[in-house]
């Protein structure tokens, strides 16, 4: 295999795209003999750009029709599919924390590879969005090392990732910088708000963090993270 390293980005950009290119043709257009090739793009490109959101294919066919784009529920609920079956996106599902049941509506879609999913974006937009790409990087994380991931709703308020892996369970707030009062409250304060004894974790960008105890919480720099696992 080639080694293109990752310090010349128009190597890296060709390369990505080179294997968008395949994915898509082989995987997907030709498999399931895909005819609205345009739509497929513009779906591929808003799930990049919605990376992390709570989406659903009504709220996308609703989008595709006031940029011009008429397509069903149905045939978004298709192609979503494809891109899964192909591992490009994931879509994971909401779970209710006090219910204890997962939730059919308003999942987030994950990259499988940040790559190409800055590549889809434009590799200009990183720095605007380093949340997206955070959260994604951290989902990506939890699935390799073997948790069950799935989107924590609590009546009001959202915590990122609830991951299970046979008896262990644990809560997971991202969050780019924890500099102010305001975010602190908020990405600890929603785990607070759990009222069992299984460990939470706040992972972010902040400077000089690797690992810290906020009343029980513990705050974890990403590159510790990435090392180590939780």
């Amino acid at each position: 295999m080639r080694q293109i390293g990752i310090d010349n980005e128009e190597h890296v950009h060709d390369y990505l795209q080179g294997v968008l290119n395949t994915v898509v043709l082989k995987d997907i257009i030709e498999r399931h003999n895909i005819r609205n090739v345009a739509f497929l793009n513009k779906l591929l490109q808003y799930l990049a750009d919605n990376t992390g959101k709570p989406t659903s294919a009504n709220n996308i066919s609703n989008y595709m029709k006031n940029i011009g784009t008429t397509v069903s529920t149905n045939v978004v609920v298709d192609y979503s599919s494809y891109f899964e079956e192909a591992y490009l996106v994931k879509c994971v599902q909401r779970y209710d924390i006090h219910g204890k049941k997962i939730l059919e509506t308003n999942g987030k879609y994950y990259f499988e590879d940040i790559g190409i999913r800055n590549l889809l974006s434009g590799l200009n937009r990183r720095e605007k969005d380093i949340e997206k790409v955070l959260e994604n990087v951290v989902y990506q994380h939890l699935t390799q090392l073997n948790f069950d991931v799935r989107i924590g709703q609590l009546q009001a308020d959202e915590v990122d990732f609830v991951c299970t892996k046979n008896d262990i369970k644990v809560y997971v707030q991202v969050s780019y910088l924890i500099a102010t009062e305001e975010t602190t409250e908020r990405e600890f304060g929603t785990l607070s708000k759990i009222k069992d004894n299984y460990p939470k974790y706040v992972i972010s960008l902040s400077p000089l963090v690797t690992r810290s105890n906020y009343d029980g919480i513990i705050h974890l720099g990403l590159r510790e993270f990435l090392k180590n696992g939780i």
